[in-house]
């Protein structure tokens, strides 16, 4: 990527436990990059605009990518058909265990009939969640959604044991199906014990194997397998920083260095501090690179520095 180009980025992506960016350069067809390395050097003004991140289309089992040149719907990072291919795939895949097979749509059938499992995942500020995942996806899920450790406790012959399984632990163990970005960000800012999470995981995998052993449902064994976030390793996690600008105004000269989730590592080229800022705030926004460009003041606290 050259000065003067033209980038929309869509989306980010993990594989194998590197992230990666989805992005459009100079209008053509999107392509998947290494966010390692990435150099964003621009300045965002009122004339800089917005288009849809298009969307993947859920009949298409491969890592295919429907690009879209449309404006997005006030408030939304997509068009209104994008965002209406995206919400009939979640709707029909959340509420797959309480429709009849008939009712669904023959490439969620297939998707649910898939093995799956249940896992509990926690995050560095000592949020634990239940969440669930095809068995071929499990571990790109957990670096998808920022987990720092997770616990496997259950695996489901198909998606729809898996979705009443997962409801029932929030209903009747109080355990979330969703962590905020703010909390994720705060933890990484100030962690947690990595000893803590571990607990706290082993006090919650306790009371879904009871939960499950109550229940005695054949479509449901339970598990007992650990994970742990391949970045947890970095040393660079235990000295960041929130980045204190907004992504969409003023100017910026960042190179991204690596991900938890969503959540970007970055450093200016001419400092060693290293930022975390969620990287979602620039994805629709249509910036050019520049060549040379003097990036905003960061105001911060004195023991930043």
């Amino acid at each position: 990527m050259q000065p003067g180009d033209q980038l929309h980025l869509l989306a980010i992506r993990w594989d194998s436990g590197r992230p990666f960016v989805r992005l459009r350069q100079n209008g053509g067809a999107s392509q998947l990059i290494a966010l390692r390395d990435l150099a964003l050097r621009y300045t965002v003004s009122d004339t800089t605009s917005r288009r849809c991140v298009g969307h993947k289309p859920f009949r298409d089992k491969t890592s295919a990518w429907s690009d879209c040149n449309r404006s997005p719907v006030a408030g939304s990072l997509t068009c209104d058909r994008c965002t209406a291919s995206d919400a009939t795939f979640a709707s029909q895949l959340h509420h797959a265990h309480n429709k009849g097979r008939s009712e669904l749509d023959s490439a969620v059938l297939a998707h649910l009939e898939q093995p799956n499992n249940v896992y509990l995942a926690a995050f560095r500020d000592g949020s634990v969640k239940v969440g669930t995942s095809t068995k071929a996806r499990l571990e790109t899920r957990l670096d998808e959604q920022g987990a720092w450790v997770a616990q496997v406790v259950a695996s489901t012959t198909d998606g729809f044991a898996v979705r009443s399984l997962e409801d029932r632990i929030t209903a009747e163990l109080g355990l979330p199906q969703s962590v905020s970005v703010r909390r994720k960000l705060d933890g990484l800012d100030n962690p947690r014990p990595d000893d803590r999470l571990r607990t706290e995981l082993s006090r919650w995998s306790t009371r879904v194997h009871e939960l499950i052993a109550e229940q005695a449902d054949p479509r449901v064994s339970p598990t007992n397998d650990g994970w742990v976030s391949t970045v947890s390793t970095d040393p660079a996690w235990e000295n960041v920083h929130p980045y204190p600008l907004k992504l969409t105004s003023g100017s910026h000269d960042l190179e991204f260095l690596t991900a938890s989730g969503r959540i970007a590592m970055a450093r200016r080229p001419t400092s060693s501090d290293r930022f975390i800022c969620d990287i979602k705030q620039l994805f629709g926004l249509q910036i050019e690179l520049l060549d040379e460009v003097v990036p905003d003041e960061l105001t911060v606290q004195d023991s930043l520095f």
